[in-house]
């Protein structure tokens, strides 16, 4: 099987090596000294069109959110099947229209959620069921921007840059997905969410949103660019318990969940781990891409799904516009 990796940027770099494992990947970058850092037994191209005309199985697009709709056209169009990295856009627009080309031509569309694939969101999963039914859950996440991305300047990053598709909001998509994959769609979004920091960005670096599940669960996130130290959990509180978890910090990552059962009046610890490997949800999604391309069952984000999370973000930007924040129907 061939995997096409569109970018070599840090996550690029990642999927071509965890790729690598159960492909054959080439990559292609319009940065010839990008390329040139390649390992020579990859293959590398500096031309899209010549990259497709390899005839991959599957392609990854690794880019900027703006970039994202054109380039999986083109890799829908030359008849591949595609894993974008979230978003699955900065905007709506061309996303449904790439959506029904990919059903027409018979490819399948899936947008990168590796959290999905993470030991503490799993264990949440797994668990929902030992605290009866969820009444409210309050995810968190935080990371300073600079510290993301040790080796480049903050202000070249896309994520500080609006044009690009950046902010908080779009960049911590993963919370709305973990939590509608807990709780089912999302009627309801009111968003508090502002610029904070004194850094050089022209997007937010802090946001607080409330969603409300069509189930009546109702959520809360808190993300922010601000946090000097990593940190990222969440607590769902049912009606017979409830499930707390927390990661602290990166290389290492300690990440534990507890459940609390309410009639035994007691704690359980679900899962600990003092040194997680950060780079296994990405080997696990990335072995569901190609078994997805096999025709197998995957749980990967599908397209659909992720459009829909999409409106979601789009409609927090809404909210955080308003005055005081007010609710918008999805």
């Amino acid at each position: 099987m061939r995997i096409l990796i569109v970018g070599y940027g840090s996550i690029g770099r990642r999927h071509t090596k965890n790729f690598s494992g159960f492909a054959d990947v080439a990559v292609f970058d319009e940065n010839l000294s990008v390329l040139n850092s390649l390992n020579p037994q990859i293959r590398a191209f500096d031309n899209l069109d010549t990259a497709l005309d390899w005839k991959p199985d599957g392609v990854v697009i690794a880019t900027p959110h703006h970039t994202h709709i054109p380039l999986a056209e083109k890799a829908i169009h030359s008849n591949a099947h595609v894993l974008i990295e979230k978003p699955i856009s900065h905007s709506l627009e061309g996303v449904q229209l790439l959506l029904s080309g990919a059903e027409h031509r018979k490819r399948q569309v899936f947008v990168v959620c590796n959290m999905r694939y993470h030991a503490g969101v799993a264990t949440l999963q797994q668990h929902l069921g030992s605290i009866g039914k969820p009444l409210f859950a309050r995810a968190h996440v935080g990371n300073y921007l600079a510290n993301m991305r040790p080796d480049k300047d903050y202000r070249s990053l896309y994520c500080a840059h609006r044009s690009q598709g950046g902010g908080v909001i779009l960049d911590a998509i993963h919370e709305i997905d973990y939590l509608m994959w807990f709780f089912g769609p999302i009627r309801e979004v009111s968003c508090k969410a502002e610029k904070l920091s004194d850094m050089d960005i022209d997007v937010e670096d802090f946001a607080c949103l409330c969603l409300k599940h069509h189930n009546m669960t109702i959520s809360e996130v808190q993300m922010d660019y601000l946090r000097p130290f990593k940190r990222r959990g969440c607590e769902i509180v049912g009606t017979k318990g409830m499930l707390l978890w927390q990661s602290e910090g990166k290389n290492p990552e300690v990440c534990t969940v507890r459940l609390y059962r309410k009639e035994a009046n007691t704690w359980e610890t679900l899962f600990k781990d003092t040194n997680m490997d950060g780079n296994k949800p990405y080997v696990r999604l990335a072995r569901q891409f190609i078994e997805a391309i096999k025709n197998t069952h995957s749980s990967l984000l599908t397209g659909e799904t992720a459009f829909s999370e999409l409106h979601i973000a789009l409609a927090a930007h809404k909210s955080a516009s308003t005055k005081n924040g007010a609710f918008v129907s999805i």
